[in-house]
């Protein structure tokens, strides 16, 4: 895990580049640990291999818990502490779950996004997540959708790298950042428009 510095999807902007060094030192299996943002936590759907959601026994009690935009692109959904007072709930659960991810398109890889139980305090479930997820890999690997997504991946990495050097260069430039600040005062004063005053700003930027 690292920190997101305030950056959207759960994950920080050099996740993939350490993702990329770890690969190169010989580690086959990589956890992206995200900082649990909800429904924006997709950024790391487009980073990683394997997409699993974990979920609390009692996030199943109402409809407020399905958080459809990322259930969507979860390949498997967790519910971890089902064990003790909990197990029933985390059934029940388990159960709304299933019948929620029922409602969704198929992937495009053809699997079927399961709904398990495990405890890390019992230490039960573990063996059949790590069964599941070999399953997943044969599976796409099969199919060739597994190379066809790292392909995706890599020209969302692409597109994603040449946004933020853009970002960076428009605000490091120095005519930039004084207009801004004179035009963030003029805004404050109701004499430029938001959408105005980004016009200003590109003009001066493409100059």
């Amino acid at each position: 895990p690292s920190p997101s510095s305030g950056n959207l999807g759960g994950v920080a902007r050099k996740t993939r580049e350490s993702l990329l060094l770890c690969e190169a030192a010989g580690y086959d299996v990589i956890i992206v640990e995200t900082v649990g943002v909800g429904q924006s936590e997709t950024t790391v759907r487009s980073m990683t291999d394997f997409f699993l959601l974990l979920m609390l026994p009692n996030a199943g009690d109402d409809l407020q818990g399905i958080k459809k935009g990322i259930m969507e692109q979860a390949d498997a959904l967790l519910i971890n502490k089902s064990d003790g007072v909990f197990l029933p709930k985390a059934r029940s659960a388990k159960a709304l779950y299933s019948q929620a991810l029922r409602l969704f398109p198929p992937s495009q890889s053809g699997w079927n996004t399961p709904v398990m139980l495990c405890s890390a305090l019992e230490e039960t479930g573990i063996k059949e997540v790590w069964e599941m997820l070999c399953r997943f890999r044969e599976h796409t690997m099969a199919e060739g959708f597994w190379e066809k997504e790292r392909q995706a991946q890599a020209i969302n990495w692409l597109t994603e790298n040449v946004a933020l050097r853009i970002q960076q260069h428009f605000y490091e430039n120095p005519l930039i950042q004084e207009k801004m600040r004179f035009l963030q005062n003029e805004i404050q004063h109701n004499h430029i428009s938001p959408m105005k005053a980004a016009d200003v700003l590109m003009e001066l930027y493409n100059k």
